[in-house]
């Protein structure tokens, strides 16, 4: 294939999918061209590779389809009404979500119309592979898309919010049914994401196949277990990332302390007023919104004891606990969604998925007394991380694997590869 036409919510514009940054390098590498559709082309651009480009069809994402649109494309509209009244889990929950509903319908219609009339004349699906990074927003359009060219064929990868309903209102996610009628593959960043899908969709478990994000290797960040106890964090502050469970055990500590955490967000202040009540011995710095490249510079060259990640709700194995343990820093994280993945008993502790402020706290307090604060611990972090997460590693095989799917629909090529298929284990890492 010499082509891949890559849907993004923003990347790679401002600073989100961020992990986007380790995977977009192998795709260059494995395509002669790849074109990148953001969905909302928001912030400074980043730097991407020569062999790829951004283009923008939809200028206005929340524009509309008019009446005349609407009207054109009535069965596809009657179809992505039928998907909410199957998914939906009661008339009352899509009653009050109704207005919204509505708009978001008449916007898809409008995406859509406007892909097939300005992209899909260049789609030849002997030439171009088409990947929706996340099974939401751009999943739906094209699923619109496909019902109209039925030779589209296009798969995505599935990370937190689009795989476990409770993270969206109301614990649902709107027009499910419908993105899963039309995409060929959905690509799971973690085990867990990828058994939940299988179990609430058993029909199409074949579907549901696991390629789990990695990180950049930018070698093995420094050592210095000396002075206070060196704790990094790195998340949007907002609820679901539970950063405030973390000030309250960082309250408790008995020894010293310098944590640094990186990200912002809608608790920033609230956070911000909770750690300003710390005790003495606890040090406190804000580093926000940073570049990703930036946040791997800073690992580069100070030392780090332990990396903290709380969240609830995670969906695949958190990237930033990943790029601490590329630098062979310890994770001590809690149970959540995919974060297991990453934490085989070489890495760090697996805390429970409730874990309290006074566990946390401890672990915390007996750290430089215990086997993770050696420089051989350290290596084996590294080389756990190395093993299931090296980005080269990791995407490679993720290219191979979309890369044998596409040739599997060719009408010449899908004979011949049939036998191979069959014996699959469906993992891409």
């Amino acid at each position: 294939m010499k082509e891949l036409w890559l849907f993004t919510t923003r990347f790679p514009h401002g600073l989100r999918e961020s992990f986007l940054e380790n995977e977009l390098p192998v795709l260059c590498e494995r395509f002669q061209r790849v074109i990148i559709f953001p969905e909302h082309p928001e912030g400074e651009l980043r730097s991407i590779p020569a062999n790829a480009e951004v283009r923008q069809p939809v200028r206005d994402p929340f524009a509309g389809a008019g009446i005349g649109c609407m009207v054109r494309h009535g069965g596809l509209v009657f179809r992505l009404i039928a998907s909410l009244l199957k998914d939906a889990p009661s008339w009352r929950v899509l009653r009050a979500q109704w207005p919204y509903l509505r708009a978001r319908i008449a916007q898809f219609v409008h995406r859509a119309d406007v892909l097939k009339r300005e992209v899909m004349p260049d789609y030849d699906p002997e030439r171009v592979v088409v990947y929706a990074y996340w099974t939401h927003d751009w999943a739906t359009v094209l699923g619109a898309v496909r019902e109209a060219f039925p030779r589209l064929r296009f798969f995505s990868r599935a990370h937190g919010f689009d795989m476990y309903e409770q993270q969206s209102m109301n614990a649902w996610i709107p027009f499910r049914s419908f993105q899963l009628k039309y995409v060929e593959r959905v690509h799971c960043a973690s085990r867990a994401g990828m058994e939940h899908l299988q179990r609430r969709h058993p029909r199409l478990a074949e579907h549901f196949t696991l390629a789990r994000l990695g990180t950049t290797d930018h070698g093995i960040g420094p050592f210095d277990p000396t002075g206070p106890l060196k704790v990094v964090s790195c998340s949007f502050l907002i609820p679901r990332k539970r950063v405030l469970l973390l000030v309250e055990a960082l309250s408790l500590v008995r020894v010293p302390v310098k944590w640094v955490h990186f990200g912002g967000g809608v608790e920033e202040e609230m956070v911000r007023a909770a750690a300003a009540e710390l005790p003495a011995h606890v040090q406190v710095e804000f580093k926000g919104l940073m570049q990703n490249a930036e946040i791997m510079a800073w690992y580069r060259s100070h030392p780090v004891d332990v990396f903290v990640h709380l969240a609830r709700l995670e969906g695949g194995v958190a990237v930033a606990a990943q790029e601490a343990a590329s630098f062979g820093i310890p994770v001590i994280a809690a149970d959540s969604g995919g974060v297991r993945d990453l934490m085989d008993g070489r890495t760090g502790v697996l805390l429970a998925q409730d874990p309290t402020a006074a566990e946390v706290a401890a672990l915390l307090d007996g750290f430089r007394s215990g086997p993770m604060s050696t420089a051989a611990y350290r290596v084996g972090v590294r080389g756990a991380w190395q093993e299931g997460f090296e980005a080269r590693r990791v995407f490679h095989g993720f290219v191979d694997r979309i890369l044998f799917d596409a040739a599997a629909q060719s009408p010449i090529e899908g004979a011949a590869l049939s036998v191979k298929k069959a014996g699959s284990t469906g993992e891409a890492n």
